[in-house]
């Protein structure tokens, strides 16, 4: 302290200067001030020159300053006003400064000074902050914060026991009790409305938005109802002029289209159960099919119900509730997975996660928390536990030691793990069955396994011995490896190393000849590529069609696609050309009837060649019912399998709803029409989705902004 005490002697010769900014500058690690021409106001004697917050400024030619860990006044005269003996020391206007003083070696508790340094409110308090003429201040009850009101002097306005306070305009604060709901008061501690407001906006235009629920209204700073809260969202636009707009109604229409119920909502979202998820202003509850609230629209999320239960997720914390509400896991934990009759759950404590597993009663069924529980993979649940890799049974018990480095497969009992960097296989009795070594294996039942050494393949028995082995690709199955060679023929070998299906096409070697491609059977016809060109063979390997063509398809109904010159036709067994190449693409017939296209627009053609539906269209799609959706210029239509068009494409949106209906829509709006076009629902909804299961449809109708004129 000697050197502070000395510091007002050796800052009398600085010049005397009243500019109205300052600039902070650094010599030998400590912090000083000069002035905008650069002459020294203060030296470079400090720790920091400013606020505890990080801000810097002057007032009334005063700042603060920090040495040795705590914080104190200086003015630009060089002159300390207070000792550094406060903790903190920060600035949010008028003529007070937030202090913050140590008062116990366990405690530190704020008060105020004003610019002079005299302490105007005490070290009674775990927070304050300034707001005008008035201070909120905050003192820690056990685990609970409670607010109240005091002037610059400490004078009590509104004694501290709320949950919240905040200024929200001018003379004006909003007070939060215990039970969550707010009411008006006035700077003098007035109270201006009763606590019955969910929440209250800032003021704007001498108007304020309260909520109600998701419903909003307006009052005034008197507290006068200038708008009940009927409304789903308002705009204060001007003085005396708001726009306000209800709630968007989702109707239940019947199979007749008649409205069965409505109830308002953001969003309504049936599943396979008989309740709905209601979501409005971010928040989701249940509603049953007579659209009756059955769980209020609190949650931040519910999710399916399964089983007659959901999961829920509430400030941040996941819990699992049955459907009449009663709790099965408490809303207290950071994730929780269900899959059946398992529950894995997750809390966080320090950054450091904890995994544990549940049954659907709620009961613990593990004993250790674990780093990490995957998902049942129908043996076991992965776990992870001290960055090592075991297995949990569906009871909880570990039966496999978290010793591995990871587990890698699971068949017919047997585990592929990597352990110590090297590959072996366990039993569910967590014995090794193969002992670690340098290669990635797969088991395939108790007596054999897959071993793959870089791109060789190796079936092998438990005592080393190699069954078979190969180079090439190879697909695992249940009961048999298929090998897929080089020209598309595919080999199946059964865990004995034997071939299964002799390859008869060439019964004089296991290969197709070289440069040949076989391709699928379709009415006894396999296409062929040999030397570049494509054909057709029996399944004796006779060739019935020459390998003359640039490409080929399947035979349907008599007819295969052939390529010619760049072109697209249509052959039939007898390598007649039947349609003459003339389209850059085209599909099999089906029911009489190929999509083709051509210079980019699609059209439909029948088996003779005739065309059904000119090619002028963008995109044509076949329906499962014989119909085809049309695309013209990004609108939808429909047409018949002759080619008739059934609906113009006019819409932005056409769809079939499976009773037989097609749903459309129309600059912006839904309705329902028959196949032929004929209209059953009006072009008037917003979102129009048919729900099969239960043969409804839920329609939105959007509600518009409206003027209100407030007096």
């Amino acid at each position: 302290m000697k050197s502070l005490k000395v510091l007002p002697a050796l800052l009398f010769c600085a010049f005397p200067l009243f500019a109205e900014q300052y600039q902070r500058f650094e010599e030998n690690g400590k912090i000083g001030l000069k002035d905008q021409q650069g002459a020294i106001i203060l030296p470079a004697s400090f720790d920091a020159l400013g606020w505890s917050d990080g801000n810097f400024s002057v007032i009334g030619q005063i700042t603060g300053f920090r040495h040795q860990s705590r914080w104190g006044l200086v003015n630009l005269k060089k002159e300390f006003i207070t000792k550094p003996e406060f903790e903190s020391l920060t600035y949010q206007g008028g003529d007070r400064v937030i202090v913050s003083k140590s008062v116990s070696p366990f405690s530190i508790k704020f008060g105020c000074i004003d610019l002079q340094g005299k302490l105007v409110v005490p070290f009674s308090y775990d927070e304050i902050k300034l707001h005008g003429l008035r201070v909120v201040a905050m003192v820690k009850n056990g685990l609970r914060y409670e607010y109240g009101l005091i002037d610059l002097t400490n004078k009590s306005i509104l004694p501290i026991r709320y949950k919240r306070i905040a200024p929200i305009g001018s003379l004006r604060y909003a007070v939060q009790d215990f039970t969550n709901k707010y009411a008006l008061c006035s700077e003098d501690g007035k109270w201006i409305t009763e606590f019955s407001i969910d929440s209250i906006s800032k003021f704007s235009f001498d108007l304020a938005i309260t909520h109600q629920e998701w419903r909003r209204g307006l009052i005034d700073r008197n507290g006068e109802t200038k708008a009940q809260a009927v409304y789903r969202e308002i705009k204060i636009t001007s003085p005396g002029h708001v726009s306000v707009r209800k709630a968007d109604k989702w109707k239940i229409l019947g199979a007749d289209y008649q409205e069965l119920q409505s109830v308002e909502a953001d969003e309504l979202i049936f599943d396979e159960s008989s309740l709905a998820h209601l979501i409005i202003d971010g928040k989701t509850g249940l509603i049953d099919e007579n659209l009756q609230a059955r769980w209020a629209a609190d949650y931040d999320y519910i999710g399916p119900i399964e089983n007659n239960m959901a999961i829920v997720r509430k400030n941040g914390k996941w819990g699992l509730l049955r459907i009449d509400q009663t709790v099965v896991l408490s809303l207290d934990f950071d994730s929780i997975c269900v899959s059946k009759n398992f529950i894995r759950i997750k809390t966080q404590l320090a950054g450091i996660s904890s995994w544990e597993l549940y049954d659907t009663f709620g009961i613990r069924k593990t004993i250790t928390k674990y780093e990490f529980i995957d998902a049942y993979n129908g043996k076991f649940f992965p776990a992870k536990n001290r960055g090592y890799w075991g297995a949990l049974d569906r009871y909880g018990k570990e039966i496999m030691a978290c010793v591995y480095d990871s587990i890698l497969s699971v068949k017919n009992g047997l585990v592929a793990v990597r352990f110590r960097g090297d590959y072996g296989i366990v039993t569910m009795e967590d014995q090794w069955r193969l002992t670690p070594q340098q290669y990635p294996v797969e088991p395939l039942n108790d007596e054999r396994y897959i071993e793959r050494k870089n791109s060789l393949m190796s079936l092998k028995d438990f005592d080393g011995n190699v069954i078979y082995f190969t180079d090439n690709p190879v697909q695992i199955l249940a009961d048999r490896l298929v090998e897929h060679l080089p020209n598309g023929i595919e080999k199946e070998i059964n865990f004995l190393g034997q071939l299964m299906t002799p390859l008869t096409l060439y019964p004089h070697s296991t290969t197709a000849p070289p440069n040949e491609q076989i391709f699928k059977e379709s009415e006894g016809l396999l296409g062929i590529k040999r030397d570049g060109k494509f054909g057709f063979v029996d399944r004796r390997g006779r060739l019935r069609i020459a390998n003359r063509y640039d490409g080929i398809g399947e035979f349907h109904a008599g007819l295969a696609p052939i390529k010619l010159l760049g072109r697209w036709g249509f052959i039939n067994a007898a390598d007649q050309i039947m349609i003459q190449p003339t389209f850059d693409t085209i599909e099999n017939f089906y029911h009489g009837v190929a999509k083709v296209s051509r210079n980019g627009k699609s059209g439909l053609i029948g088996q003779e060649g005739k065309e059904l539906l000119e090619l002028e269209y963008d995109s044509i799609i076949r329906l499962p019912n014989q119909l085809f959706l049309l695309t013209l210029n990004g609108l939808k239509g429909l047409a018949d399998a002759n080619g008739r068009i059934l609906i113009e494409p006019r819409f932005e949106y056409l769809t079939e709803a499976a009773n037989g209906h097609l749903i459309v829509r129309q600059n912006n709006l839904y309705g329902i029409l028959t196949h032929d076009g004929m209209s059953i629902l009006p072009l008037q909804y917003n979102k129009l989705i048919y729900i099969q299961q239960k043969n409804i449809f839920l329609a939105q109708l959007k509600t518009e902004w409206e003027s209100l004129e407030i007096n």
